[in-house]
């Protein structure tokens, strides 16, 4: 299970930016609505979600999936996802807290500040789905950053 925790990892990673793609999904762009432009004039490009992705886990509404990817092997699967909002991390870590602090889900903040915070998050009714989660502002953006994990 440790391993494909870190192979999770690397599938974030990947997703976001940080290094070669090896999931499954192929991002694909579609244009910007002006009326979520961010400080150089737009969010980036919306991809696709990414297969498999369960669609009870809780999205920050006004957010533009601009990353994803999914790693599916021996019956376990882990996505890595990025976002962006113009929302300051402060609003985005109380829609988290609020949404995956009831129902099926559990979080716990590990760090919070008024420009970034990270959290790691399970279901209640199984441990082999849990993740990762973080976001950061910079210059009016935000990038919120998940893992998922179903080890299950």
């Amino acid at each position: 299970m440790r391993a494909f925790a870190t192979l999770a990892a690397a599938v974030l990673l990947a997703a976001c930016g940080g290094g070669s793609p090896t999931a499954s999904a192929t991002p694909s762009g579609s244009p910007v609505p002006s009326t979520l432009a961010g400080p150089s004039g737009k969010l980036n490009a919306q991809v696709p979600v990414p297969a498999g992705f369960p669609a009870d886990v809780p999205v920050y509404p006004n957010s533009r999936l601009t990353s994803g990817a999914a790693f599916v092997s021996s019956g376990q699967s882990a996505w890595g996802m990025e976002w962006e909002t113009l929302d300051p991390a402060s609003k985005v870590q109380s829609f988290y807290a609020s949404k995956l602090g009831e129902g099926d889900w559990a979080i716990k903040f590990s760090t919070a500040s008024g420009s970034a915070f990270a959290a790691t998050f399970q279901r209640k009714s199984t441990s082999a789905v849990s993740g990762t989660l973080a976001a950061s502002s910079v210059d009016g953006l935000t990038r919120i950053l998940m893992s998922l994990v179903n080890t299950g």
